[in-house]
Order: structure tokens, then C-alpha cells, then sequence
């Protein structure tokens, strides 16, 4: 009997290395565990991709209408939001600075609704996995099949709305995973008649005219940063962003949504909500719901990082190591779709305002990590 969502075997494509290595991912594998492979791969009704989709779409607007109430009830100190950007914040989201792209990711079994874990709001990854080489798969191993992807598409016809004919893509140059996403999103940019240049987030100056240049002295006129806004708070030149703000992709706003701080928000303002998880600040409040199954996570853990599966007090799961010194995020466990011995994350992309694409993850353990691979789906009926 078939179900809603299943994990198939296949034949992996022959030469699939090098060709997912000319399409963009070089890093494919480490430390001996696979990234990607093409032995499996998820199969979703129709049914199950538009529940995932349309919960992503619901969450979307539960999170614009969280910014409203953050900003008029003054909650900045619930998301340790440093008051040095509370200003920038502010302007950021009245005046709607555009907004690129972002992921939900969702617990769903295939049974009831799925349920927000956290949202990836400013420096998304894996989205070339995403676009691009999930895509290509399926248009080589199942042509006949559907995919929930448009993200390509949608993100060069997102690059329209941006004015400015040149765009820089910054990041931690070091990182592999960063530059490779930062390159295809340039690649996305010039499909929409952009001119591009990419560079190291550190190579980014400062003019004695105000404005932030490259390496070459030019104006950035736009910058695509794949640094997260809580890191760039510390940096020096932080307090020079001011009238520059307008510049940045992903908009200061974003500041928000990025950090598990907006899970408790979210519950406050739609207790009940079957799409949410109950959450809050303090592990008590959730002991008095009768919860004993819950997750731990730092407000800026990334891939798994610092966050801790509880029962009834005793850890029975743990990501790696860091974020000790942060203020701590008490959501419900939910049950992950579990598959060849996997526990699998759904990754819902949304570009601009709507969700176009779906991933998936799966670990061993129940915390995803850097690590955890990249499974394609394909939709079946």
C-alpha cells in the first residue's frame, strides 16, 4: 500500500559526481558521509507536497503579523535584539525593504499537520541543492514526475524588483558551502540582467563620502550578504550602516524572524495554532502544560548546534557543541517523518512572498546537522 510520503531506492545516474560537480556542488561529501547520493529519494503525493506548501504559506503570514506585534509592543529584549539595531530594525520593516528568500523548516510525518520547528529567515543554505541539482535529477531519473520546485524561476524574477543594475554577494569567503551559494544566486541576478561581483564580507570598506565600497574602491550600490545579522551587530562598522540600511539583502527586519526567540512569540500570539508548536522562554511554562518531550535550542544555533532532545529531564540527544552563552528556546518535540532509518526535516523555500520549492534533509539522529544529507523528491500521483 502506497502512503503519502515514502523513501524509494534507484539506480544512481551514471557519472552523477561529475555531474552535479559541473552544475555547482563541489562538496558533495565529508569526513566519509555522504551529502548527496542517488541510491535514494523521497516520494510525495500531491496531496502531501500542497499540505507542506500551504502550511509554509500560512506560517509566512503568521511571521509578518509577529513583526507587527513585535515592533508595537516593544519586544526587542524576547529576540535579544541589541538596542543599537532596535532603530534600524524599525525602519527596515516600515519601509519594506525587499526581502530575497527564506526556509521554513517543518516536522510532518504524514499525519495531521505539519509543524514549524524554526525559520531560516536570513542566511538560508542548501539552496542550490534545492533549485538546481534536485531538479536536474529529476528531469534525468523520473521526467515523468512532478517536483515542488520553481525556485529558480521565481528567484530571477525576484532580482527584477530590485532597481539597482549591480549587486554584490558577500560572505565568509572560507566557507565552501557560503561561496557556493552566493555564486548561484550571483548567477540568478545576471539571468535577470544584473551585473555581479562577489566577495569576502571582510573585504567590504567604508568611503569618506558614507558609503560602503569593494575592494576596487566602488560603491556598493546593493549587497547580498550571506552573514547573519546578529554577527554583523558586532562588527565595527556597525554603527555606519545608518542611511546605507537600503543596501542590504536580507533587509535588517529579518532580524526578527532569524532567531528561535520568534517560536515563544509566535505561540503567544496563536496559542493553539496547528501549524506551531507550544514554546516559550522557560522550561516551567511548558513543564505546566504537561509537556515531558522537548527540544532545546540557542537563539542563533545554526545546523544543529547547541540544541538538546529532552525526556522527562534526561537528554537523549544532542547536536554538536556551542552557543553556550545564549538565551535558550523550550519547543514540544514533534515526531519527524522517519524512513530508512532517517529522521527527515521538510525545507519550504519562500521567495519574496511565496513558497516555491521543497527540500528534505535526513539524519540518523533526530538533529539535523551540518552533515545530515540532501535527499531529491519527486511527487507521484
Amino acid at each position: 500500500m502506497k502512503t503519502d510520503i515514502r523513501l524509494e531506492n534507484n539506480a544512481p545516474r551514471a557519472g552523477w559526481r561529475q555531474r552535479v560537480e559541473e552544475a555547482g556542488l563541489i562538496w558533495h561529501g565529508a569526513d566519509g558521509e555522504p551529502y548527496w547520493t542517488e541510491d535514494e529519494h523521497l516520494v510525495l503525493t500531491m496531496k502531501a507536497a500542497e499540505t507542506l506548501e500551504d502550511a509554509a504559506t500560512e506560517l509566512h503570514a503568521l511571521c509578518l503579523e509577529a513583526c507587527e506585534e513585535i515592533i508595537r509592543r516593544d519586544w526587542w529584549g524576547r529576540l535579544a535584539i541589541p538596542e543599537s539595531a532596535i532603530g534600524l530594525v524599525q525602519t527596515s520593516w516600515m519601509t519594506q525593504d525587499l526581502s530575497l528568500y527564506g526556509r521554513f523548516d517543518l516536522a510532518w510525518d504524514g499525519k495531521g499537520d505539519p509543524k514549524l520547528l524554526e525559520y531560516n529567515a536570513d542566511t538560508p543554505t542548501s539552496l542550490l541543492e534545492a533549485a538546481v541539482i534536485q531538479w536536474q535529477w529529476l528531469e534525468e531519473v523520473a521526467p515523468e514526475s512532478d517536483q515542488l520546485n520553481s525556485i529558480h524561476e521565481a528567484l530571477v524574477e525576484r532580482w527584477k524588483s530590485v532597481s539597482e543594475n549591480r549587486i554584490h554577494f558577500a560572505c565568509a569567503w572560507e566557507n565552501l558551502e557560503d561561496r557556493q551559494t552566493i555564486a548561484y544566486l550571483a548567477e540568478t541576478a545576471e539571468q535577470a540582467g544584473k551585473s555581479v561581483e562577489l566577495l569576502d564580507i571582510s573585504d567590504i570598506g567604508f568611503s569618506p563620502g558614507g558609503r560602503f565600497t569593494d575592494p576596487d574602491e566602488q560603491d556598493i550600490d546593493k549587497l547580498f550578504k550571506l552573514y547573519p545579522w546578529e554577527w554583523m551587530a558586532q562588527e565595527p562598522f556597525f554603527a555606519e550602516i545608518g542611511q546605507e540600511r537600503p543596501r542590504f539583502i536580507e533587509p535588517a527586519w529579518k532580524m526578527m524572524l532569524s532567531n528561535k526567540g520568534i517560536l515563544p512569540i509566535l505561540w503567544e500570539l496563536n496559542p493553539g495554532h496547528p501549524l506551531l508548536l507550544p514554546a516559550y522562554l522557560k522550561k516551567e511554562e511548558l513543564h505546566s502544560q504537561g509537556v515531558q518531550f522537548w527540544v532545546e535550542k540557542p537563539f542563533f544555533g545554526r545546523e544543529g548546534a547547541g540544541v538538546s532532545v529532552m525526556n522527562r529531564g534526561d537528554r537523549i540527544h544532542a547536536g554538536t557543541s556551542g552557543h553556550e552563552s545564549e538565551p535558550v528556546v523550550y519547543q514540544k518535540h514533534a515526531n519527524l517523518f522517519n524512513a530508512g532509518g532517517r529522521h527527515f526535516v521538510w525545507g519550504l523555500w519562500m521567495v519574496g512572498d511565496e513558497c516555491r520549492g521543497l527540500s528534505a534533509r535526513g539524519d540518523r539522529s533526530p538533529v539535523t546537522g551540518n552533515l545530515s544529507r540532501f535527499f531529491p523528491h519527486r511527487i507521484d500521483g
